[in-house]
């Protein structure tokens, strides 16, 4: 479960190392993000090697201090895909994602649930 001023890291291909939550979206009456829900958030911290080989216009897009959307790919708290069988990750990990909620990268790192890939 996430919810305001969670940390979170970043498993996609920009230079984004680590993140806190600032709202939750796509959630009706309550301030707690699941899977699959899209969050707001702000970036705390970047790989300075990774941000250094980035273009100048993307090294303005991903500085620290900026604003983005990202959907939440995996989290602490247990998620039952079927009767009995649940599945839980260590870390909370996020993808940043656009308004229509497309990757705004091309790559994602780690293992991604299979509710989330399209047929």
């Amino acid at each position: 479960m996430i919810q305001l001023k969670s940390n979170l890291i970043v498993t996609d291909k920009s230079s984004i190392v680590a993140v806190q939550c600032i709202k939750v979206l796509k959630s009706y009456k309550r301030p707690i993000a699941l899977l699959g829900d899209v969050i707001i958030i702000c970036v705390h911290s970047v790989n300075i090697k990774k941000y250094v080989r980035l273009k100048p216009r993307f090294q303005k897009k991903f500085g620290i201090g900026t604003m983005h959307r990202a959907l939440v790919v995996r989290t602490k708290c247990n998620y039952a895909r079927i009767k009995e069988v649940f599945i839980k990750f260590n870390v909370n990990h996020v993808i940043l994602v656009t308004k229509t909620i497309v990757p705004s990268t091309n790559k994602v790192y780690g293992p991604l649930l299979k509710e989330f890939c399209i047929k």
